[in-house]
């Protein structure tokens, strides 16, 4: 049995106008679930390759509460939730009550739980308003030199059609062709929104998606995508 302690802010969600992530929200629950299952019983065809996953530096755009940094980081080489900085303090307080001796500034020694995990600010909007050639410069980086993202975590983001081309830029931005892979799941609640989220990703052109079926229940649909190495 894993237990984790996680601090909500509810006031938030009811005060700051588009602020959906200072709460639980479902997706992060099951998803969290089902990757731990696969762990600890692997099935014959798991979504992550167990030995990959320990080498692999996570990034996880929209991270709200922080539940799978604090789920899943045990798992990767690093992890670094982001998100927008009024959620920041809340991320960071979840992963301190989790991880003994975690601060912002302070990791607990090197190998120990929560020593691998990582908050920073990445909001979408403010990359997108940023010359092209800014962006970069703006994202985090995993803390190993040279370091890039093996894996993009994005779960259940996908809701306000103001936010997409922003969160379609981020996710261009942050991606290595030929090696990021970014995950996305999403809970069908709008379809014409899911639809022009897939359609603003694919206009980039250098995408290749699979939708991974039998991973998650419905209400859940779940998205694969990886950037192409130009030709």
């Amino acid at each position: 049995m894993i237990e984790i302690e996680l601090a909500q802010d509810k006031t938030a969600l009811r005060s700051r106008k588009g602020d959906t992530g200072s709460v639980l929200w479902r997706a992060s629950i099951a998803f969290a679930q089902v990757v731990l299952q696969q762990q600890h019983f692997a099935p014959d065809n798991p979504l992550f390759d167990k030995d990959l996953l320990r080498k692999s530096h996570i990034l996880e755009l929209g991270a709200g509460t922080g539940l799978l940094s604090v789920a899943l980081s045990a798992l990767a080489k690093s992890y670094t939730a982001t998100d927008i900085a009024p959620l920041l303090p809340l991320i960071r307080k979840n992963v301190t009550l989790n991880f003994a001796g975690w601060t912002h500034n302070v990791k607990p020694r090197e190998g120990s739980l929560g020593s691998n995990v990582y908050v920073e600010e990445l909001d979408w909007e403010t990359l997108l308003s940023l010359p092209p050639a800014r962006r970069p410069l703006y994202c985090p980086k995993p803390a190993e030199p040279n370091g890039e993202w093996d894996l993009v975590l994005i779960v259940d983001c996908i809701y306000h059609p103001s936010l997409l081309p922003a969160l379609v830029e981020t996710i261009e931005t942050v991606s290595i062709a030929g090696k990021t892979w970014v995950l996305v799941i999403v809970e069908l609640r709008q379809e014409d929104v899911v639809r022009e989220f897939l359609e603003g990703w694919l206009s980039k052109g250098t995408w290749r998606l699979f939708r991974v079926d039998g991973l998650l229940d419905l209400p859940y649909v779940v998205w694969v995508g990886q950037k192409n190495v130009p030709a």
